[in-house]
């Protein structure tokens, strides 16, 4: 009997430091989550980062996103294929002009990334929508895909223009960083004779490049990390990392693009939009602008971004 007991006792230990380290790698997995893929309450819009590419244009960007929150707009909101509610801003134009729907950057502000862009279009007399992203500002969501599930929210707001503009009227994508890498991964979806182009600013090839660019700029070791990442995505997230990439979904797509890119970019390297350019070279005009960081060319070189900006819309009038 005392043998057993003792046996039982062994076993009882071992089993609960299994438990254990099963509930420390549970743990780990659950906070490596939420670093990557939690939403993040958004800030004063007009902070600008304090890394020295931002600060050199802080006093523009702050002027160019004052003038953006004194614009008047519309709040409109679309309900996605899982039932949140996400929500944008609209800004009247033109009756006879197209429609411009913007999408913004990863954990970034929809009014700080396109405070330059959308003073672009409102000269051109044209309709804006700046969308919120799910897990964005205004709209709601527990976890940002990388474009996984956004793509298909595109896909809402474009018909939300469409039911709300006509069929007849044309519509623009813009994006910027994973909101670039978010509408060409939803090109494949959209049709050409309602979605006419879209311009990519600085996006990454596809959530798992990006992430583990990020990892080794950390010093962390993306081999070892990844596989984990993936499966948090999939237990808490419910969606596949590699699901799509804005490389392989533009060799699905016939809608045209100009993707832009910084030279100088220290977060998405401009390498990974000269691949998705590799990819379909025929359909999409890329350009690059140098000395330019993550998502600064239109402050670096504004005259020639806005002038790249009218070559592409001249080029889909012909």
């Amino acid at each position: 009997m005392k043998r057993r007991a003792w046996k039982s006792s062994l076993f009882s230990g071992r089993t609960d430091g299994y438990c254990f380290l099963s509930f420390g790698f549970i743990c780990n997995y659950f906070i490596l989550y939420k670093m990557i893929f939690a939403p993040r309450k958004e800030e004063d819009p007009r902070i600008v980062p304090d890394d020295e590419q931002y600060q050199e244009f802080k006093d523009e960007t702050v002027e160019m996103v004052t003038a953006l929150m004194e614009r008047e707009y519309e709040k409109v909101s679309i309900i996605s294929y899982d039932a949140l509610r996400l929500c944008g801003r609209w800004y009247e134009g033109e009756e006879d002009k197209p429609t411009a729907i913007l999408f913004h950057g990863y954990r970034g502000s929809a009014y700080r990334d396109f405070s330059g862009g959308s003073a672009m279009l409102f000269k051109k007399g044209w309709n804006v929508l700046i969308v919120d992203e799910r897990s964005h500002g205004m709209s709601e969501g527990r976890a940002i895909t990388f474009g996984i599930k956004e793509r298909y929210d595109v896909v809402d707001w474009v018909s939300y223009v469409v039911d709300r503009k006509g069929k007849e009227k044309d519509i623009y994508l813009f994006g910027i960083s994973m909101g670039a890498a978010t509408v060409l991964m939803a090109s494949p979806l959209l049709d050409k004779s309602t979605v006419r182009g879209i311009i990519a600013d600085c996006p990454y090839s596809s959530p798992v490049a990006i992430i583990s660019c990020v990892m080794k700029k950390m010093k962390l070791v993306p081999s070892l990390l990844i596989p984990f990442v993936k499966l948090s995505a999939r237990i808490w997230g419910r969606f596949n990392l590699e699901a799509e990439s804005a490389s392989e979904a533009v060799k699905k797509t016939d809608i045209p693009i100009l993707l832009i890119h910084g030279e100088d970019d220290r977060f998405v390297p401009c390498e990974m939009s000269r691949s998705i350019h590799e990819a379909n070279p025929e359909l999409i005009r890329f350009e690059t602008f140098p000395r330019a960081g993550h998502g600064l060319s239109f402050m670096v070189d504004n005259k020639r971004y806005n002038r790249v900006v009218d070559e592409f819309f001249a080029s889909l009038e012909k």
